[in-house]
């Protein structure tokens, strides 16, 4: 089975793993929940069953590392893993896609909330928010996600990730995380707008 083959439900809790991966450190796995997720292998999908096994096998040490690297602003980020860092003229972040993301989030009914004063277009956090359209069949909204605040610097974004990534369960969340978005665009017939990537990052 394919990762492109899941029910929407099942489709939801997808994103939603994925998404946690991406936006919780490696040491707060445990707060939540994310090692009783990790220990699902017997799901029937088999590269997202290795994905899950690599991430397990892993040492939290280096796990952790990777994600203070590529995450955390420690250092300068190979990666940037907010929207506006992409999108918005100057590479700022709370920059004015964000604020349409924060508008569309109202719409949807969505208040964020972090242990940080984070902009809201982190891809994790967006990734749950857009399990949770899925989850609650707002296909509408989960479709204007993908085409109008998701996947116009995805692509931007996972080429640098890809690119700089050094751990296998990182390496294998990213393109777990393309196959299904790709996936999910083509399903919603997304036509995504042509953006400019105004990040200095190297390519």
């Amino acid at each position: 089975m394919q990762i492109s083959q899941l029910e929407p439900q099942d489709t939801s809790i997808v994103l939603k793993l994925f998404g946690a991966l991406f936006y919780y450190q490696p040491k707060d796995y445990p707060a939540a929940n994310l090692d009783t997720l990790l220990s699902n292998t017997d799901t029937p999908i088999e590269a997202l069953n290795d994905m899950l096994r690599s991430f397990q096998n892993e040492s939290e040490e280096a796990l952790q590392m990777e994600h203070d690297r590529m995450f955390a602003g420690i250092g300068e980020m190979p990666a940037p893993p907010w929207g506006s860092a992409y999108l918005d003229k100057e590479a700022v972040l709370f920059g004015e896609s964000t604020i349409e993301y924060r508008y569309f989030l109202q719409r949807c009914g969505f208040a964020l909330e972090s242990d940080q004063r984070e902009p809201e277009d982190q891809i994790g956090l967006m990734l749950m928010v857009l399990g949770m359209l899925i989850e609650t069949d707002q296909q509408k909204l989960a479709a204007e996600m993908l085409r109008e605040h998701l996947m116009t610097w995805f692509g931007f974004f996972n080429k640098r990730f890809k690119k700089a990534v050094t751990l296998t369960p990182y390496s294998k969340l990213s393109n777990l995380t393309e196959e299904l978005l790709q996936s999910l665009s083509e399903q919603y017939q997304v036509v995504v707008p042509v953006k400019r990537d105004y990040s200095d990052a190297p390519v």
